[in-house]
């Protein structure tokens, strides 16, 4: 039997076990990896041209365009039905929640090794007004969250000297003692102030990639495979990013997400805070646009102890690229097999603790039991 090559991956299979796609044939494993089917029609489409709806279905452009709006207060992709007033109907009846701001400037002072912290924390099912009262007069922004149920968003303001791990706990017991919880809906986001990324944003965007295997592992799957944290790789090779001149940084990050990467696009992008890279795990965009760079990986959480941890890893591998940066270690990270064998060596790149080892360990242990198992 005639054998023919898979138009993506280039092995050779049998005619039979092929299916024709765009201008070619594609093997099964490339098709489940690199597309999709319309969820509305059932066509074929590329994973990365596909619009996914607020309930994670992909949609290809033509069903887009004649059944789905996208709500620019929540980010999400509706069905045409739930159009209210040029917004979905949940953010239409949020309309009228007084939202507020985080005091940026009241819990922090500028420092080179401390990096001022902000938290965003996202839960459901609560008193909003309550949660608003408690916390927006101490400095905190509190705002509602359409892509939740019942949802709000809780701003931590940037803070450091001691004042991170406080108002993280302020944060959480106000949001348990009004009645909030926490659905795989929910995020965590972190954002860290980082100067100097002229000099080091090349490492920077390197050193992540390299930790994102063991990010996502101490996380629920559902973090992983979600269209608003997604990962670096596949869209970033490490060849492409050694190669790529550190003044065209921003280049390459904007060409996985836009059409165009023109000086003057660029440009543009910077300076919008809404942009298509801005979800990925690692959005990098945040650091153009507001100076700070955003961690999505974390599954939503009220627990302090939980967000301090993280919050305690993120900053420390901001510190190893600013000032023990090693390349050919960070390329060891990289080769390493497995996630353990990955943890291990960044436990050493980074000197983590005992009780950070152990923490982390068996958060990796609560997610991969399988793994761990075999």
């Amino acid at each position: 039997m005639n054998k023919i090559k898979c138009y993506q991956c280039g092995k050779l299979y049998p005619e039979d076990k092929l299916t024709f796609f765009d201008t070619g044939m594609w093997c099964g494993e490339c098709l489940d990896e690199y597309t999709t089917l319309c969820d509305d029609c059932g066509e074929r489409i590329y994973t990365d041209d596909a619009h996914y709806t607020t309930d994670d279905y992909p949609v290809c452009d033509r069903c887009y365009d004649e059944h789905y709006f996208y709500c620019d207060r929540c980010e999400r992709i509706y069905s045409n039905e739930y159009w209210t007033n040029g917004v979905c109907e949940r953010c239409s009846e949020d309309e009228g929640a007084p939202e507020a701001i985080p005091n940026d400037r009241r819990y922090y002072f500028k420092s080179r090794k401390d990096l001022p912290i902000g938290v965003e924390i996202e839960a459901e099912g609560g008193d909003y007004m309550d949660v608003y009262d408690e916390l927006t007069p101490k400095g905190f922004g509190v705002s509602k969250d359409g892509s939740l149920q019942d949802g709000i968003e809780v701003q931590v303001p940037a803070s450091n000297g001691g004042n991170t791990e406080k108002l993280i706990k302020q944060a959480c017991e106000s949001l348990k003692r009004n009645g909030f919880g926490i659905s795989s809906r929910c995020g965590l986001h972190v954002h860290i102030e980082f100067p100097s990324r002229k000099k080091t944003i090349k490492r920077l965007l390197l050193m992540v990639y390299a930790c994102e295997p063991i990010l996502f592992a101490v996380n629920p799957k559902s973090r992983k495979n979600n269209n608003f944290c997604k990962s670096l790789a596949p869209a970033f090779k490490v060849g492409e990013i050694l190669s790529t001149e550190t003044a065209r940084i921003d280049k390459l990050f904007y060409s996985k997400g836009n059409g165009r990467t023109t000086q003057n696009a660029i440009k543009l992008y910077k300076m919008s805070k809404w942009n298509e890279c801005r979800y990925f795990g690692f959005n990098l965009h945040s650091l153009f646009f507001r100076n700070t760079i955003e961690f999505r990986y974390h599954a939503g959480t009220i627990e302090p102890q939980k967000i301090i941890s993280w919050v305690w890893l993120l900053r420390s591998i901001l510190l190893y690229v600013r000032y023990g940066y090693d390349k050919p270690e960070v390329l060891g990270l990289i080769e390493q097999p497995t996630i353990l064998g990955k943890f291990r060596y960044l436990s050493n790149m980074l000197k983590l603790n005992e009780g950070h080892i152990s923490y982390f360990l068996n958060r990796y242990m609560r997610f991969n039991k399988k793994l761990c198992v075999a």
